[in-house]
Order: C-alpha cells, then structure tokens, then sequence
C-alpha cells in the first residue's frame, strides 16, 4: 500500500505542475475513494467471560462531499465501506470456548476539516475529522421482520448483531489540482472508535486515494 501511494503521489504531482489550477473560496467538490484498512486484533481476554476479536485487512470505498472556504480551509462529509473478515474468540452462556470466522461491514460517517499548506495547485494538506462508525457483525441475532413487498406480498428478514460507535481521525496528505474541475488526493492517518472490544478500543491505519470533481 505505501509504494502505491507514493506512485500516486509522484504522478499527480508531475500532472498538476503542468496542468494544475489552484482552488478557489466558494468552490464545492466531490471524490470517490479507494480505501485501505489495517488488520487488527483487540481485546485480550482477562477472565472466562471476555472476548477477542482480530480483523483483517481490507480494501473499501467511499465518497466525499465538500466545500472550499478558502484556498487553504476544506470541510466535507465523508462516507466510507469496509467489509473484513474476522474471527473472535469467546466462552458461551455454559463456559464452553467457541470461535467464529465471518466477515464484518464497517459504515464510518465522518465530518472532516482539511488545512492545505500552500495555495497552489499542489500541495500537502492535514485533516481531522469525527463522526461515527457502525459494526454490523452479519450474525443474525434471531430476530426476524416482515415488511409488505409491491412484488411479493412481503419480504421478510432477520437482524444481526451491531454497535454503532463515536469515531474520529487524523491524516496527512498530498492533493494535486490537475485542472480547474479534476483533482487527485492520498493520504495516510489514523482512526480511532471509541467502543471498547474486550480491555481494547479499536484504531486503524486507513490509507486512502481519491479522485475529484470541482464545481
């Protein structure tokens, strides 16, 4: 992932030497997004009760909405997708140890606030941002709806384990404004969920690559 991005980065600042304009107060903009999340493990059991649970690494997407205050302030919305895999580890209602392998989706809404260094066309930024991130286990809880369907007279279906929990983030990065509409974006931070998994909260490295409509 760290070699990708620099190659982003390399090309888009060759392209936005040559082409690039700067960004302007009262510009909007939106992106779509590659999204890299690290693996991670968390919550070391400390009694027969507690769990662990270890995710997986995992490539998602994503899309921004923001405004341009100046040429220096960006505010956005942020919406992302992950789907790791993911095992954990934990002793049932009798004190049996069990283990479950499946796959997670994590939906992180974020408000994040961006301060570009230099008024150019190219130019290193830093960001921070919070909001919140849902967890859906895709377990079903065994609880089951049913819901009147136009085609099928209902459809029915179960609801799963979930938590939904306050997030926030930190990034640097490099955006290249290749010409008065399109721009391209890496960065590379941090986030953090303030839900506890065992003795734990869960953080995670988060790269990302973007590219961008002005208007």
């Amino acid at each position: 992932m760290h070699k990708i991005l620099v190659g982003i980065l390399l090309a888009i600042t060759i392209s936005a030497t040559a082409y690039g304009q700067s960004r302007k107060a009262g510009d909007w903009e939106a992106s779509i997004m590659f999204r890299s999340q690290s693996g991670e493990g968390f919550g070391a059991p400390e009694g027969p009760d507690e769990a662990n649970v270890k995710f997986s690494s995992d490539s998602g997407w994503g899309f921004t909405l923001g405004y341009n205050f100046s040429e220096h302030l960006n505010l956005a919305y942020e919406f992302s997708k992950n789907t790791p895999s993911y095992n954990t580890s934990f002793r049932d209602a009798e004190g049996d140890p069990r283990t479950i392998n499946h796959t997670a989706t994590f939906y992180t809404n974020n408000f994040n606030g961006t301060y570009h260094l230099l008024k150019g066309p190219i130019t290193p930024f830093v960001s921070a941002g919070l909001g919140w991130t849902k967890i859906d286990s895709n377990i079903s809880d065994g609880r089951g709806y049913c819901v009147p369907d136009y085609f099928w007279g209902w459809y029915c279906y179960s609801s799963s384990y979930d938590t939904t929990a306050f997030s926030y983030n930190a990034a640097i990065g490099v955006r290249a404004d290749l010409s008065s509409n399109i721009f391209l974006r890496a960065s590379y931070g941090r986030q953090w969920l303030d839900e506890k998994i065992g003795t734990d909260k869960p953080e995670f490295d988060i790269g990302k690559v973007e590219l961008g409509y002005r208007f």
